[in-house]
Parts: C-alpha cells; sequence; structure tokens
C-alpha cells in the first residue's frame, strides 16, 4: 500500500499534538504500555494526564510545554498508510516546522476556537503554500472551551479561509473538534449536532485520493 504524509501544524497551544495523540490512541495504534508511561511521567511531574505527551518525546519539550523538534509516527488502517508528521508550532521552531512539512503529501491546519487564527496560524499556511501543499484541511479545536458554539466556529472558519484565498489556496475541509474531549476526531459529536461534515477520520484518513476526495469545503 501507498503511505499518505500528513503533517499537523500550527500556532503553539493550539493542540495539534492533542489531536494526533487523541487519534492514535482513540483507533489503538499505539505501542502496549505506552499510556501507563506517560501516565507514569504525568504523575511524576504533578501534572494531568494528556494526549500530547504521547508525542512530546524529549524530557526537554515536557518541561517546556512546546514541540522541537518535529515527530514523526507511522500509522496504518485497512486501506492505506500514514506517516503523521507534528510539526513545532513556535515561531523560533521554523525551520523545523519546514523540514517536517517539505514531503507531506496533505496537511492540517490546527486553529485554537478560542484563540483564533494567530500570526504562526498564518505564518505556516504561508509557508505550506510555498511548499506547494494545495491539499489542506482546517481543524478548529478546542470547541470544549468555547462551548461547543457554532457562531464562534464560523467566525474561525471564516477568518482562516478569507486567508487562505489570498494565498489562493481553498481548504478541503474545515472541521470543528475538540483533541482533549476527543470530538469529532474518530465519530460524531453530539456535542457539534449542528455540524452536518464528517469527522477527522472519515474524511481525509481513509480517502484513496486525498486531493480529490477532500474537495468539499465548508
Amino acid at each position: 500500500m501507498s503511505e499518505l504524509k500528513i503533517v499537523f501544524v500550527g500556532h503553539v497551544d493550539h493542540g495539534k499534538s492533542t489531536i494526533i495523540g487523541r487519534l492514535l490512541y482513540e483507533t489503538h495504534s499505539l505501542p502496549q504500555g505506552i499510556i501507563d508511561k506517560v501516565q507514569r511521567i504525568a504523575d511524576e511531574n504533578g501534572k494531568d494526564f494528556e494526549f500530547a505527551y504521547l508525542l512530546d518525546a524529549f524530557a526537554e519539550e515536557r518541561q517546556q510545554g512546546i514541540t522541537i523538534d518535529m515527530t514523526q509516527i507511522k500509522f496504518a488502517t485497512a486501506k492505506r498508510n500514514y506517516l503523521i508528521i507534528d510539526a513545532p508550532g513556535h515561531k523560533e521552531f521554523l525551520k523545523n516546522m519546514i523540514s517536517g512539512a517539505a514531503n507531506a503529501n496533505a496537511a492540517f491546519l490546527v486553529i485554537d476556537a478560542q484563540a483564533g487564527v494567530q500570526e504562526q496560524s498564518r505564518r505556516h499556511a504561508y509557508l505550506l503554500s510555498l511548499l506547494g501543499i494545495k491539499n489542506i484541511a482546517v481543524l478548529v479545536n478546542k470547541m470544549d472551551l468555547v462551548n461547543f458554539d457554532e457562531q464562534r466556529f464560523r467566525a474561525v472558519a471564516a477568518d482562516i479561509k478569507n486567508f487562505l484565498a489570498t494565498l489562493n489556496v481553498t481548504p478541503k475541509k474545515i472541521i470543528p473538534v475538540s483533541g482533549f474531549l476527543g470530538d469529532n476526531i474518530i465519530s460524531k459529536s453530539e456535542n457539534l449536532s449542528w455540524y452536518g461534515g464528517e469527522t477527522l477520520i472519515n474524511s481525509p484518513l481513509h480517502t484513496r485520493d486525498f486531493s480529490r476526495e477532500l474537495s468539499g469545503a465548508l
């Protein structure tokens, strides 16, 4: 089977590592014992368990709370193989982000529903367009922090769509999600019943032709 390389990018603290961790957890793609290991690390540091810790493999990253180097995870379904790339979100590590995104076939741009589109959101979108990655989907994350409000989602969606239009890029999908709670990652969320589109796993990650089938913009 061919391998689809998908890079996750976004402003620091907008939750992309949490989304990836949740995705791997919900699809039973994690190595045996990794959840217990991460829980022990969280307990030792006096912190609550977070799915982002599954990606942030380095002790320095756990201390700083940011992804410094890109993390690559192989992932498979019955339909195809994937390489998921978690690229750094902090502005000091843009070089690492570019290295991670350079060989990707497609990208997820993660935006915090509460914070909205930020400087790094725009910068990452711009860099994706420079790299020639046009197959971009947007995940409006942390919908739980805005009480799953439809109007807030639409405002953020309109903002990023308008900016992407200046780059001649049309997002293939814009999906409201909560990586922390798992809403719209694998299955439809009752909290987001007003959203009629697909979940993260049911739209891009199971398609044979990402560019063709990620076609329904919001």
